[in-house]
């Protein structure tokens, strides 16, 4: 074993490494040969995705879309689901004009454009047999008020008729097996996906024209529906109507909604993108199969019906079924993503794709799921201790520990394998990775805490967390930092104001002014901040009172800032305000800006730079 003091540990594992970000995954779709269709993201070209297929006989992977075309939609800015499977084509968008494509399979070098109206954004297409179109939903940018509806493109003619209009978001249309009911999700401002939806059912006419609309679910405020889908005729969809994301069906005679698999637990993740798929209804001769993903604290879990799979990974997304297959991707916390391929019968597993395993099990810090209690309130997250096979700490040393805050603010953190943790715990560090209040995936009422208390409960989360930590022998009360990125960053400011725990903090174009993010949100989020603080106007003093440009007196700590000089939602002087002040106020500062980079550095280099920055930064507080 090595000597060295914890935080000055050397790894193989440098900057560039950590920052190589790794193929994703998702978008899994299967046909009746057992043949695997996904989209695959490559950062190494460019940050293209392509629909890749993997044939069950030769059990070999081909990329179908070529080089030239990039399968990324960009609805709600977030995207989703971009592309369908049909008996002899593929439907899909392009990233580079936002149109829809079609590529013959027999003959994949055959790709028709579909549409061509630059001023008009396409997702999830799904394909109308009967009348020989293309249902999907459309974003128009031809005004200065974005309007989203759902379409129909004739596949001869071209033509593009509005099927439903009227509500400000549609996701998730689908079609009956008859192709006489197309199920949709809506919702309207100041709303968001996880708030608050509907999903309604339209009544098709021959021609394909709606007739008539019933609304399903969701017509209460208390209820976010998701994820509509036929299984011979039977509407499958899920609510958190219970508390938790579950899967229910809609009874047509009755218009009631019945539990088709409940349980305290969290069956789909946050809808920031839409058209993703968390379970599969399987037809039998007796009951239909249920097939979910059941999101826990310690992992994700797969189940068919009341069977739990036994499966070596903790987590899962983009689940699609055969009659006697699932697939979907899968990691942990030593594992990459992957594609992999379970016997619904025999519960046995097979990886597809990908699934790499980056470090060896002894040179790899595994997640340990911690909650932390104060009085009535919980918080969950994941501590990764300090691990590298060439060293160990004594029994008389302690790590230091680093704060993660994931972004968001109310997306959620996994148990899975991550170079950016694995970075530090290489290098001595423990990382907190932390799922504040507000974060998804731990039901409904632990999401809606952060409802107008952004700023606030974070605070109190981090506070209890660190308390609790610093109670462990293995964890060094003097060497506690904290460090986020854009809505994380202002969390992680906040922190430093409020709390007195910390040895340093690293803000990464962290939010400095909430205000200012209500004058350059896009439509997706643009009442978003009305549920996380307030109205604007109404609510200004609480506005104010949780922007961390209005407290740098109240930080006494050092602290490192990156910004990109073209940011538009962090401006680059509130960040040159708040280090002017803490450098008049005697507290040590160091601010890198990046006059090629907007909110995110997309530069390796600079991300590059910023790692490393970072490491020094903390280093020079350990005195070592």
């Amino acid at each position: 074993m090595l000597n060295a003091l914890p935080g000055f540990w050397q790894s193989e594992l440098s900057a560039e490494k950590a920052l190589a970000v790794s193929t994703e995954f998702s978008q899994i779709q299967v046909d009746d040969s057992e043949n695997v269709y996904w989209v695959e993201l490559r950062p190494h070209q460019s940050g293209c995705s392509f629909i890749c297929k993997w044939n069950p006989e030769t059990e070999v992977v081909t990329q179908l879309t070529p080089d030239t075309y990039s399968v990324q939609s960009k609805v709600h800015e977030y995207g989703g689901r971009a592309w369908c499977l049909t008996d002899d084509q593929i439907f899909f968008i392009n990233a580079a004009d936002q149109q829809l494509y079609s590529q013959c399979l027999k003959s994949p070098e055959l790709i028709t454009q579909l549409t061509n109206d630059p001023d008009i954004r396409f997702i999830e297409p799904i394909y109308d047999s009967s009348r020989q179109r293309i249902i999907c939903v459309a974003e128009y940018h031809d005004s200065e008020d974005v309007e989203n509806k759902i379409v129909s493109i004739n596949l001869e003619s071209k033509c593009i008729d509005v099927l439903v209009q009227g509500s400000d978001f549609y996701a998730y249309p689908v079609l009956d097996s008859e192709n006489h009911q197309l199920a949709y999700i809506c919702w309207n401002h100041p709303e968001q996906p996880w708030t608050a939806t509907q999903c309604c059912v339209a009544t098709l006419d021959r021609e394909g024209d709606v007739t008539a609309i019933h609304n399903v679910a969701g017509l209460r405020s208390s209820e976010s529906v998701s994820q509509p889908l036929f299984v011979n005729n039977q509407l499958y969809l899920i609510s958190d109507r219970s508390g938790w994301w579950n899967i229910y069906h809609w009874n047509q005679l009755t218009g009631e909604l019945a539990g088709s698999v409940l349980a305290p637990e969290d069956m789909m993740s946050s809808p920031w993108q839409s058209g993703l798929r968390h379970y599969a209804v399987i037809p039998s001769t007796k009951e239909p199969l249920v097939c979910s993903i059941r999101i826990k604290h310690e992992g994700c879990e797969i189940w068919l019906d009341d069977r739990k799979l036994d499966l070596p990974f903790s987590f899962f997304s983009a689940l699609s079924c055969s009659e006697n297959f699932a697939y979907c991707v899968a990691s942990s916390g030593d594992t990459k993503q992957g594609v992999i391929r379970i016997n619904l019968k025999s519960g046995k597993y097979q990886v597809i794709s990908g699934c790499e395993k980056p470090l060896t099990i002894n040179n790899c810090s595994l997640p340990e799921p911690l909650s932390f209690s104060s009085g009535d309130v919980t918080s969950y997250g994941y501590l990764y201790p300090p691990k590298n096979v060439s060293y160990q700490l004594s029994h008389d040393e302690s790590a230091p520990l680093i704060i993660f805050l994931h972004g968001g603010p109310t997306a959620a953190t996994y148990p899975v394998f991550n170079t950016k943790i694995q970075f530090w715990t290489q290098r001595g560090f423990a990382v907190l990775d932390l799922n504040y209040r507000g974060s998804s995936n731990y039901g409904r009422q632990y999401r809606f805490q952060l409802k107008h208390q952004w700023g606030v409960i974070e605070i109190e989360d981090i506070n209890v967390a660190v308390h609790e930590l610093v109670k462990r022998s293995d964890i060094n009360p003097e060497a506690i930092f904290i460090r986020g990125n854009s809505s994380g960053g202002l969390s992680a400011l906040n922190a430093l104001c409020e709390l007195d725990c910390f040895t340093a903090g690293a803000s990464l174009y962290g939010v400095t002014d909430p205000l200012v993010l209500n004058g350059c949100t896009h439509k997706f989020e643009s009442h978003y901040l009305e549920w996380l603080i307030g109205s604007a106007d109404k609510d200004k003093g609480r506005y104010r009172e949780r922007a961390p440009i209005n407290n740098a007196d109240k930080i006494d700590c050092p602290v490192i800032f990156f910004q990109g000089e073209q940011d538009k939602v962090v401006l680059p002087e509130q960040t040159r305000h708040m280090v002017n002040e803490l450098r008049l106020k005697g507290v040590q500062v160091e601010a890198y800006y990046f006059p090629d980079e907007a909110h995110g550095f997309k530069k390796s280099e600079n991300a590059q730079t910023v790692l490393n920055k970072e490491l020094e930064f903390y280093q020079c507080r350990l005195g070592g």
